[in-house]
């Protein structure tokens, strides 16, 4: 009985690890480590129903819309994307940052300075986010998703 309890324990320590997705190397040229998720405060366009998703960009994938990181700032708010665009924040700062929907419900994980983290949105709507690692400092940006 014990080791069927251990067994299951580990399968589902498994299975939550597999479903977070994978963590970024704060060392890393090009982290993407993101918890994928729904955007359950993502406002839409008129008719269109809240809860969109987003999700770590695939492995390999190339940045379509760049947002920079730079001096404690997002570079340029509101971010413009289209649904399916591949966006990647470049952290050209002195210190880690994030990109993190202010939901939670999805976000770049940390990104070391020379880094990027990549996010892609699959339905339209406003996302608001904010770096969670200066969460009082770098707050109050959006990716528009048309």
């Amino acid at each position: 009985m014990r080791r069927s309890v251990l067994s299951l324990v580990a399968a589902l320590a498994l299975a939550t690890i597999a479903a977070c997705g994978g963590g970024s190397t704060p060392s890393s040229a090009s982290s993407t480590g993101t918890t994928p998720g729904t955007a359950a405060g993502a406002s839409g366009g008129a008719g269109s129903a809240a809860g969109a998703a987003c999700a770590a960009a695939p492995a390999g994938s190339t940045a379509t819309v760049t947002v920079t990181i730079k001096d404690f700032k997002f570079s340029s708010s509101p971010v413009q994307a289209k649904v399916g665009n591949v966006i990647a924040w470049t952290n050209d700062d002195s210190a880690p940052h994030s990109a993190t929907l202010d939901t939670g419900a999805c976000d770049t994980d940390t990104i070391a300075p020379g880094a990027s983290g990549m996010l892609v949105f699959n339905a339209p709507g406003t996302y608001t986010y904010h770096c969670k690692v200066h969460p009082t400092q770098m707050k109050d940006v959006s990716v528009v998703v048309s």
